[in-house]
């Protein structure tokens, strides 16, 4: 089955994970174990691997963020942020991450990461929702210099349902 691509706004999208990935963090400084904070440094050591080889760090960053919700042991919310950062491959995210996902703008998208990982490890669950939030807020702010240097964009054009409260 053909995946429906969406025309919801990648801003949007990155504040939606803002909030659910924010409190995710903190969740993950008060129940995630030794071996499972080595992962998250394991992903990140990925991520600094894709870079030093020219790639955009993709696999290593989703899994680091994977590993953040996998410590709650809820599929809903496992399922729901994997689905909103899969969104980065919709055409208009990926547009717009050309513009500014450089080896340099990773490299600091690395740093982020690694104080989310350092606070989760000092069981910290302040700190965590701290640098995740901070993390993905500087993430709106590059994708948002992006859409200035960039232009005007078009979304791609899909169909969308009626609301109920559209349709009366």
């Amino acid at each position: 089955r053909a995946r429906q691509v969406s025309a919801e706004s990648p801003l949007e999208t990155i504040r939606a994970r803002q909030l659910i990935e924010s409190e995710l963090a903190a969740h993950a400084a008060t129940h995630m174990k030794k071996a499972q904070i080595a992962g998250l440094r394991n992903a990140v050591a990925l991520m600094q691997q894709e870079v030093d080889g020219g790639h955009t760090p993709t696999r290593g960053d989703r899994l680091f963020h994977m590993r953040i919700v996998d410590a709650c042991e809820n599929s809903v919310l496992q399922r729901i942020v994997g689905e909103l950062f899969d969104e980065r491959h919709n055409p208009l995210f990926e547009q717009l991450g050309s513009h500014f996902e450089t080896a340099g703008s990773w490299l600091t998208a690395i740093t982020e990461h690694t104080a989310v990982v350092d606070a989760i490890a000092a069981c910290s669950p302040e700190a965590a929702r701290a640098a995740m939030a901070a993390h993905l807020a500087n993430s709106h702010d590059r994708f948002t210099g992006s859409i200035a240097q960039a232009g005007p964009i078009e979304a791609p054009t899909t169909k969308r349902r009626k609301s109920a409260r559209n349709a009366a």
